[in-house]
C-alpha cells in the first residue's frame, strides 16, 4: 500500500471521529410532541431556541369559543405560559383573574407571568380545530389520532440525534434530568 493513502485514510478516519465528538457535545434545544399513552411516542419535533414562541389555540367544544395559549421557550429549557386568550368566560374556558386579565378586541388576556408548565398536555379532537405554532413554524397535527392525549415539552439533546431525527425520523426516548431537590420544574 501508499504510504500517502494510508495517511490520508489515518487523517479521514481522525477528522470524522472529531466531528462525531463535536455532534455528541454540541446540545440543542427541540420542541416536542408525544403520545404519553403511547410510551411518549415522539411525534413532531422543532428546534427552538430561549425567547421564541409556541401558540396553541383551539375551539372550545361546549362553548364554541376561540381559546389561544401562549407560551414561551425560557432556559433550561422549560416551557412557560405568556398568556391565555379566550374570547368569553364560560362553562370549562379558563379562568380570569382580575388582577392580570385585561381586555384587548374581543380578547380576554389572562397574564400567566411566565410560569413553567413542562410536560403540558392536552386531548386531540377535530371538532375544536386544534392547531399549534413553534418557532414560526406550524405543526401538522392531521396525522395524530383523534381523542390520543399529546404532551408538549422542551428538551435539550446532543446534535448528533437532532440530526438522526431531522434526516431519518429516528426517534429518541423522552428523559429529563433530575431537579435538586426543593426546586420546581
Amino acid at each position: 500500500m501508499n504510504r500517502r493513502f494510508v495517511k490520508t485514510g489515518v487523517s479521514l478516519i481522525g477528522a470524522g471521529g472529531v466531528v462525531l465528538l463535536i455532534l455528541q457535545l454540541v446540545c440543542v434545544d427541540v420542541f416536542t410532541l408525544r403520545l404519553p399513552r403511547q410510551t411518549s411516542k415522539l411525534v413532531a419535533a422543532v428546534r427552538v431556541t430561549q425567547g421564541q414562541a409556541v401558540r396553541l389555540s383551539y375551539r372550545h367544544s361546549v362553548e364554541l369559543m376561540q381559546v389561544e395559549g401562549r407560551f414561551e421557550i425560557g432556559p433550561g429549557p422549560s416551557l412557560l405560559l405568556r398568556e391565555t386568550r379566550t374570547t368569553s368566560a364560560g362553562t370549562g374556558l379558563p379562568n380570569t383573574h382580575p388582577n392580570r386579565t385585561r381586555r384587548e378586541g374581543s380578547w380576554f388576556v389572562i397574564d400567566e407571568e411566565l410560569r413553567e408548565v413542562g410536560g403540558f398536555r392536552f386531548f386531540l379532537v377535530p371538532i375544536n380545530q386544534t392547531r399549534l405554532r413553534a418557532a414560526g413554524r406550524q405543526i401538522n397535527l392531521d396525522a395524530i389520532k383523534a381523542g390520543s392525549i399529546i404532551q408538549m415539552d422542551v428538551e435539550r439533546l446532543n446534535l448528533l440525534r437532532w440530526l438522526f431525527w431531522r434526516l431519518g425520523s429516528v426517534p429518541w426516548k423522552f428523559h429529563r434530568e433530575p431537579q435538586p431537590q426543593g426546586e420546581k420544574r
